[in-house]
This record gives C-alpha cells, sequence and structure tokens, in this order.
C-alpha cells in the first residue's frame, strides 16, 4: 500500500511540471510572455512561468488602459544545460509556498519557504 501511494506520489511529482508547462503555452497563445531561452533558436528555456494580465483604467485616458503581467502559478529557471537551477509558486507576482535551488547536476542545494513575497524560513 505504501509502495502504491509513494508510486502515484513520484508520478504526479513528474508530471505536473509537465502539465504545468501545457497550460503555460495555452495561456501565451498570443507569444512567449512567460518564457525565455539562452538561444536565438528557442530550443532551450532559461525560465518558464505564468502570467496573468492585469488591466487598470487610466483616468486620464480612458481609452487605452495600462496593462500590466504578474507571474502566476509555478517558476522553472533553468541552467543552460538543461537542469532545474530554481522550482517555485508566484502568487499575485510574489513568491510563495516552498522554492528550491539545485546545482548543475541536479542535487537539491538549498530551500526557501516565502509567504506573500518575503522570505520566512
Amino acid at each position: 500500500m505504501k509502495k502504491g501511494i509513494l508510486f502515484i506520489l513520484f508520478c504526479l511529482v513528474m508530471v505536473l511540471p509537465v502539465i504545468c508547462n501545457a497550460q503555460a503555452a495555452q495561456k501565451h497563445e498570443t507569444g512567449d510572455k512567460g518564457k525565455t531561452y539562452y538561444d536565438d533558436a528557442k530550443t532551450k528555456p532559461k525560465e518558464i512561468y505564468n502570467t496573468n494580465e492585469i488591466t487598470v483604467a487610466d483616468p486620464d485616458d480612458p481609452e487605452h488602459p495600462m496593462i500590466y503581467l504578474q507571474k502566476e502559478g509555478p517558476y522553472f529557471y533553468y541552467y543552460e544545460n538543461g537542469k532545474l537551477k530554481i522550482s517555485g509558486w508566484y502568487t499575485g507576482d510574489q513568491k510563495n509556498g516552498t522554492w528550491k535551488y539545485y546545482d548543475e547536476k541536479g542535487t537539491l542545494t538549498n530551500t526557501e519557504k516565502y509567504i506573500n513575497g518575503k522570505l520566512v524560513q
């Protein structure tokens, strides 16, 4: 029973980034707002994240509201060799939850906990 639960948790951990990346791709149909790359051919991702578009009315020019992009949801930053460097979560453009940091070989080196953008642990 324990092995089955561990297997399911392992699968979720492995599949969740793929699902999140697919959602990010769907969310950004107008371009790569939530992606940056190491190369011009866009084959080496540097970072991947979701954004929310926030529209704010401009009282001086109501015809042209101001639009801001906020990071929202899962965040992944990669080494140039393709290994994950940082993973975490954004809520309203602020770090939230556990952020994990890895070395270039993929070994976890540090974790930090954030609440509303403030480091708490």
